[in-house]
């Protein structure tokens, strides 16, 4: 009975927390554009404002899409130069185990 209340208690603080998140991200949000509506820069500055934040964000996405290609190519050279090291140690393994048991030993 007690783990049930003590559930019902535990989802009743995870609900108003994130009810809470979501009152907090919605007042940043309506404050965010009220400041931008009632900054003293006239409309037209208040556009180019946006468009080059916009920009810049773009440019700064690019950025790390580059850079994760860079490193996901990398970690692909590496990956493929050990399975090629792992392969011939293979090949190597059995030839040596072929030429240990050929059938010239056998007779």
């Amino acid at each position: 009975m007690d783990k049930q209340v003590d559930r019902q208690k535990e989802t009743k603080q995870s609900s108003c927390q994130g009810s809470g998140f979501a009152y907090l991200a919605f007042g940043v949000g309506i404050g965010a554009a009220l400041s931008v509506f009632f900054a003293p820069k006239s409309g037209e500055e208040t556009r180019k404002w946006v468009a080059n934040k916009c920009f810049d964000a773009i440019d700064s996405a690019n950025e790390k899409v580059w850079q994760s290609r860079l490193l996901v190519r990398d970690i692909m050279s590496r990956g493929q130069q050990e399975i090629t090291k792992a392969v011939a140690a293979g090949r190597e393994s059995f030839v040596k185990h072929e030429v240990a048991e050929s059938p010239m030993d056998v007779l």
